[in-house]
C-alpha cells in the first residue's frame, strides 16, 4: 500500500506527475507533428526548407537547453530550498529577479545576432560558403526567428517556476500555443505565392507569435500558484548568482544532445541538398517518445530529488532514480524497436505530400529517424541521472560527461558522414548520447554506490526481451497490411494504427509475465488518484 511506504508514495506521485505532464506534452507534440507536415507540405527538402532549418538551430538549440534541461534543471533545486528555507514571499523576489536577469541577457543575445548574422551563419554552414542563395536565405531567416527567444525563454523558466511549486498541467500543455500560433500563420502562408520568400516569412514570423502566447497562457495560473512578480534586478542575489554558477556548465552536460545536433547540422551541409532537413524531421519524429516520456518523467522527479537530497541526503535519491530509469526504459525501449521497424510508414504517413517526395526524401528522413532512435533509451538515462547531479547542486559531472560525448559525437561524425550520409550523422549522435549515459551512471555508482540490488539491469534486460517480441509481431503485422502501390491516407493509417496497436497488445502482454513490476509502477502512475 502507498499509505505505508512514504518512498512508494512519492514514486507513485512522481509517476502520475509525470503522467499528467506526458499526457500534456503528448498533445503538444501531436500540435508540433501537425506544423511538421504542414512545414513538409509546403517547403519539403527544398533549398528554403534547409536555410530555415539551419538558421532555426541556434535558437532551438537555445530554447531546449532552456527548456528542457539546463535553466530548469540549475533553478528547480534552488528555488525549491530557498522556498523551504525563507518562505513564499522571498521565493518570489528571488524568481523575479532571476526572470528579469534572463530577460536583459536575451535581449543582449538577439540583438548580437541580428547584427552578426551572417558571421553567424557562416559559422555552422561551411558547406554553403559557395552558394550565395542559401547563405543569403538562412541569413535572412535567423534574422526573422532569433526574436522569438524574448518571449519563449521567460515562458520556460515559469514552466519551471510551476513545476516546483507542484503545478504540472499547465506548463506542460502550453507550447501546444506555441504550435498553434506558427500552424495559424503557416495556414495563412498557403494563400501566398510559392515563389519568393513571401511563405517562409510568414512562417517565421509565427514563431515569434506562437511564443507570445505561450507565454501569456501561463501568467494567470503562476499567480493563482502564490508567485508574485516584482520588477526587481539584483546582480548580487545570491540565489541568482548559485542559479548562473550551476548553469554554466550545465550547458554542455545535459544540453550535449542539442550540441550534438548543431554539429550534426554543420556537418549536413556538407552532404546533398534536404540532408539538413532530413536530419531535422527525423529527430523531431523521436523525439516524441523522448518529449512524452522522458522529459516528463524528469521533469516531475526533479523537485521530489530536490527536495528528498535538501532533507535526507542521497540514499532516497538514488532509489527515487532507480524507480525512474526503470519506468523510463520501460516506456523507451519498445518505443526505439517501434520507431526501427516502422520508419518508413510512419516518415511517409506523416510527411510525403505537397513538397516532400517519396522518390528522395522518404528514404533520407526514414533513414535519420531510424540511426537517432538508436540512442533513444540512452537520451532518456541522461535526463534521469542529470537530475540527481543537479539536485546535488552539481553540474560539473554533467559537464564532463558531456564535453567527452561532445568530442566522440565530433569523431564520429568525421568518419561516417562520408560513407553513410546523414544516417551517419544521426548514428553518431546516438553513440555519443550512450558515451555520455554510461559515463554518468557509472560515474554516480563510484562516488554513491549502487542505485540499488542491482533491478535497474535485470529491469532492463526483460523490457528489452518484451520489446523484441513485440517489433517481432509489428514487422510481422507491417507486412501483412502494408498496401499495394501508392496508398491513400485511409489506408496508411490503417497500416500504421494496425501494426501500432498490434505491437502494443504484444508488448504488454510479453510485460505481465517479464515485466510485472513496472507494469504495476505504470499502472499506480495512471490511477486517477490526486497529487498530494
Amino acid at each position: 500500500m502507498e499509505g505505508g511506504d512514504p518512498q512508494k508514495a512519492e514514486h507513485a506521485e512522481i509517476g502520475r506527475s509525470a503522467g499528467k505532464i506526458g499526457g500534456a506534452t503528448l498533445l503538444s507534440h501531436l500540435f508540433g507533428m501537425a506544423r511538421d507536415v504542414l512545414f513538409a507540405f509546403l517547403f519539403g527538402t527544398s533549398l528554403q526548407a534547409d536555410a530555415f532549418n539551419l538558421a532555426f538551430s541556434v535558437p532551438q538549440f537555445l530554447r531546449r537547453l532552456f527548456g528542457e534541461g539546463v535553466m530548469n534543471a540549475a533553478f528547480v533545486p534552488v528555488y525549491t530550498q530557498h522556498r523551504l528555507a525563507k518562505g513564499e514571499e522571498e521565493a518570489s523576489r528571488f524568481g523575479s529577479n532571476t526572470l528579469v536577469l534572463l530577460l536583459v541577457l536575451l535581449a543582449l543575445l538577439v540583438g548580437f545576432a541580428l547584427l552578426f548574422a551572417p558571421f553567424l551563419v557562416g559559422l555552422y554552414a561551411r558547406g554553403w560558403a559557395g552558394d550565395p542563395e542559401r547563405m543569403e536565405a538562412a541569413v535572412r531567416f535567423t534574422r526573422l526567428l532569433f526574436p522569438y527567444l524574448l518571449f519563449i525563454g521567460p515562458a520556460v523558466l515559469v514552466m519551471g517556476i510551476l513545476n516546483a511549486l507542484r503545478e504540472f498541467a499547465i506548463p506542460a500543455l502550453s507550447p501546444i500555443f506555441w504550435n498553434i500560433g506558427i500552424i495559424a500563420f503557416g495556414c495563412g502562408a498557403l494563400l501566398l505565392p510559392a515563389s519568393g520568400y513571401a511563405r517562409m516569412d510568414l512562417f517565421c514570423a509565427g514563431v515569434t507569435a506562437g511564443s507570445v502566447l505561450q507565454l501569456a497562457v501561463q501568467i494567470p495560473r503562476l499567480r493563482r500558484a502564490g508567485f508574485r512578480f516584482r520588477p526587481v534586478l539584483d546582480l548580487r542575489c545570491p540565489e541568482t548568482r548559485e542559479v548562473g554558477r550551476l548553469m554554466l556548465p550545465g550547458v554542455l552536460g545535459l544540453g550535449v544532445v542539442q550540441i550534438n545536433l548543431l554539429v550534426d547540422t554543420f556537418f549536413a551541409t556538407l552532404l546533398s541538398e534536404g540532408s539538413v532537413t532530413a536530419l531535422r524531421l527525423g529527430n523531431r519524429v523521436m523525439l516524441l517518445p523522448l518529449a512524452v516520456f522522458a522529459t516528463a518523467v524528469a521533469s516531475a522527479s526533479l523537485p521530489s530529488l530536490s527536495t528528498q537530497v535538501a532533507e535526507a541526503g542521497i540514499e532516497k535519491a538514488k532509489r527515487t532514480l532507480s524507480y525512474t530509469l526503470r519506468l523510463l526504459f520501460f516506456l523507451l525501449i519498445p518505443a526505439t524497436i517501434g520507431l526501427l521497424v516502422l520508419r518508413r510508414p510512419i516518415i511517409r504517413l506523416l510527411f510525403v505530400r505537397g513538397a516532400f517526395d517519396e522518390a528522395g526524401s522518404l528514404a533520407l528522413t526514414a533513414n535519420a529517424l531510424a540511426l537517432y532512435s538508436v540512442g533513444l533509451f540512452a537520451y532518456g538515462g541522461v535526463k534521469g541521472v542529470s537530475q540527481v547531479f543537479f539536485s546535488l547542486r552539481d553540474t560539473k559531472t554533467p559537464l564532463l560527461a558531456g564535453a567527452a560525448s561532445a568530442v566522440t559525437n565530433i569523431l564520429l561524425d568525421l568518419l561516417l558522414y562520408e560513407p553513410l550520409g546523414a544516417g551517419g550523422l544521426a548514428l553518431a549522435t546516438s553513440l555519443a548520447g550512450m558515451v555520455n549515459f554510461f559515463l554518468l551512471i557509472g560515474i554516480l555508482r563510484r562516488r554513491h554506490g549502487p542505485l540499488g540490488d542491482g533491478s535497474l539491469l535485470d529491469s532492463s534486460m526483460r523490457t528489452l526481451f518484451a520489446a523484441i517480441a513485440m517489433g517481432t509481431v509489428v514487422w510481422i503485422v507491417e507486412g501483412s497490411l502494408e498496401p499495394a502501390g501508392r496508398p491513400g491516407l485511409a489506408g496508411q493509417l490503417v497500416h500504421v494504427g494496425g501494426s501500432l496497436a498490434a505491437g502494443g497488445a504484444a508488448y504488454f502482454a510479453a510485460a505481465r509475465f517479464l515485466c510485472r513490476r513496472e507494469l504495476g509502477e505504470l499502472r499506480a502512475a495512471l490511477s486517477r488518484r490526486r497529487l498530494r
